[in-house]
Formats: structure tokens, sequence, C-alpha cells
């Protein structure tokens, strides 16, 4: 089956002033302050794999301590160098979600299914991913991206097997599927409320 092609969508986003901030040896500070906090169970609790909607509840339950009403900006799974993801399952995963109350930001690390360490940083404006937006989870999609788009795990050293995302532009929210076809990279969208196709892409 041959898919559209979404013009305007934003692909990348970058993270890079994470190594800049300053680690600190606390979790769930009494007054939020910005830098880096690692936490300190992430070596004693065992390693997984867990689905984006997982990853989705360890980052909000950080975010939600200090702001209720938190909401996501966009999260997706990040490359391990393994050749996995065929369940939807992934042990690395990072997300923004914002704090409106406080006017901050928070940057989520998640390695081996565990949260690993989270960066409070100033809040910019941009639109937020509601939780009634996020009904359908990895393992459902990417299902789907295999057998009707016959999407194949990626190998190469930027991205190894099936990885998530979930993104949106000024109109929709997107759950996004990557991989490749025919040895290039691709990318299935689908509507993370219901799992409808929505689109992909494909590096040419």
């Amino acid at each position: 089956m041959k898919y559209k092609i979404i013009p305007g969508l934003l692909l990348i986003i970058l993270l890079s002033i994470i190594g800049a901030l300053t680690i600190r040896d606390r979790l769930f500070a009494t007054e939020l302050e910005k830098g880096s906090y690692k936490v300190d169970s992430f070596e004693s609790l065992p390693n997984k794999e867990i689905t984006l909607l997982e990853a989705y509840d360890i980052g909000m339950d950080i975010a939600k301590e200090y702001d209720k009403n938190s909401e996501l900006i966009f999260m997706n799974s990040v490359n391990d160098g393994k050749i996995n993801g065929s369940d939807g399952k992934k042990g690395n995963w990072q997300g923004y979600i914002t704090l409106p109350n406080k006017r901050l930001s928070i940057i989520f690390v998640i390695e081996k299914g565990k949260l690993k360490s989270y960066d409070v940083i100033d809040s910019d404006e941009q639109l937020p991913i509601k939780d009634e937006d996020i009904k359908v989870d990895s393992n459902e999609v990417v299902k789907k991206a295999i057998s009707e788009f016959k999407l194949e795990p990626g190998n190469d050293n930027f991205l190894n097997g099936y990885h998530f995302r979930l993104i949106r532009d000024e109109k929709n929210v997107f759950l996004g599927v990557g991989g490749q076809k025919t040895g290039k990279r691709a990318e299935i969208y689908f509507n993370p409320k219901n799992g409808e196709y929505l689109g992909g892409i494909e590096k040419k």
C-alpha cells in the first residue's frame, strides 16, 4: 500500500541542552529549581523494555509531583544499538513535559526501562499533547506498520530496530513508527487516539 507524504511535519527536536546542566543527587525537591536530577533507585531496579504508554506514565509521574497540570510536548524512543521494537517495546526513551503552573519544563531520560534522570529548564511556548489524545500504544501500531506497510527494522548506526515518537503540529498529534523500507529509512504515522493511519515519509 502506498502512503501519502505529510508536509511541514517537524521531525527533529534538539535536546543538546541536557548535557550542559549540572547534576544534583536529589529527587522530588520541595522547591523545584532549574538543573539536572538523577534518580538514586536507577541502579537497583531491574532492567526491562517498555512500551510508549509505559514510558509516558513514567515521565508524567515525575512531572506531576511538581505540577498536576503537566502536559507532554513530545516523546521518543532512543537508539540502544539493538534490533528490537517489533513488540512495541524499547528500553530507552526521552521526553519533554511542560509544567504550566511552574513556568518550567522537564526533560526526562529513561534507560533500560527505568527513569534515570530529568532536567528542569525554562518553559517555552509549544502546543501540548493532551492525555486524552494518547489512547493507542506502540505495540498496537507497530503491528500495523509491519503487516500493512511492510515496514522493516532499521539496521544502521542511527536507527536500530523499530522506533516510536509522539509529536504534533498545529493541527494533529502523530504516533510515529520508524524503521526502513527497501533499505531506506521510513516512518509511518498513526493517530494515537484511535490508531487511524495518517501518512508517512521515506528518506530518498
